[in-house]
């Protein structure tokens, strides 16, 4: 496949609303020359008071490489995250305004995702899902925060304790189109249920729904615009 950029945005609403959908967070996917992938995704929350600027870059079997996260949280800077994993070791660099760098380094497990907390790398998170043994599956994070929607920056912990399943392949209608996706259930440290639907040879995701106990949340993929590479 020739390299390409895919760019677009996600909204985010209440499942029984779509008229008061509004705007979550801008991405570009783009599929690099030598097969691995950079996510790169801007979020901001609803009231203004949270913006997340993520890039992110894996390699063409998805194992992760790099990545950095740059946090405002209620007007103010939480600081900066710089992560690169070296063979079987993740190297990050935290800084906090009016505090040194801190170093740290933590073993990288295979089938290990970095987390930075933005929606459309939640479907990055599926990718060394086994479809060969289906069932419920072991999914690794390597979060930057404990937090629900990552309102914290630093080190973080490596998670073990969640599991995806896949549910089979559906087509959904969003505001973007019509796409043909793989369907996942992941439920999360948080002890939260997820519904998402990613497509295509970037896995992007194209719809996730959280299921709550009062009301149903989605985030359903708005714009999408595709740009090939030329490379001579």
């Amino acid at each position: 496949m020739n390299p390409n950029i895919l760019a677009g945005n996600l909204i985010l609403g209440p499942a029984d609303d779509l008229d008061t959908y509004g705007d979550y967070e801008r991405f570009t996917i783009t599929g690099n020359p030598d097969g691995s992938r950079t996510l790169r995704t801007l979020t901001i929350s609803p009231r203004g008071d949270l913006i997340r600027d993520v890039n992110q870059m894996a390699g063409p079997d998805w194992r992760p490489i790099e990545g950095t996260s740059r946090l405002f949280f209620g007007g103010e800077c939480k600081g900066t995250v710089v992560r690169r994993v070296i063979g079987d070791r993740l190297h990050s660099y935290a800084w906090v305004p009016g505090e040194p760098t801190d170093i740290a380094e933590f073993e990288a497990p295979p089938g290990m995702t970095l987390g930075f907390h933005p929606i459309m790398h939640e479907a990055w998170k599926m990718n060394f899902y086994d479809f060969a043994r289906r069932g419920r599956q072991q999914i690794m994070i390597f979060t930057v925060s404990r937090t629900w929607n990552g309102k914290t920056l630093g080190h973080g912990e490596l998670i073990d304790t969640t599991e995806a399943e896949f549910m089979g392949r559906e087509t959904i209608d969003v505001p973007a189109g019509s796409f043909d996706c793989e369907r996942f259930s992941w439920w999360t440290s948080f002890g939260k249920e997820l519904r998402i639907w990613r497509t295509g040879p970037q896995n992007m995701l194209v719809q996730m729904e959280v299921l709550e106990e009062n009301r149903h949340v989605m985030y359903r993929l708005a714009s999408l615009t595709e740009t090939e590479i030329a490379v001579s």
